[in-house]
């Protein structure tokens, strides 16, 4: 499994996992590995994609 850089929320830019103290909270979506600080963040980050899949259909 591919492991996913997390991006600020903030800014948008991409920080590796390596360096950011806060990314404990795992989530495999679409068979990638995503990192994320708490399970709020992965919900709404999972909630954009799906909202992305239907505008592009």
């Amino acid at each position: 499994m591919k492991k996913e850089f997390i991006r600020c929320e903030f800014c948008n830019i991409p920080i590796p996992l390596e360096t950011c103290q806060l990314a404990t909270y795992r989530v495999t979506i679409n068979g990638k590995e995503y990192v994320f600080c708490c399970q709020k963040c992965a919900e709404r980050y999972q909630k954009n994609l799906q909202s992305n899949k239907h505008q592009e259909k």
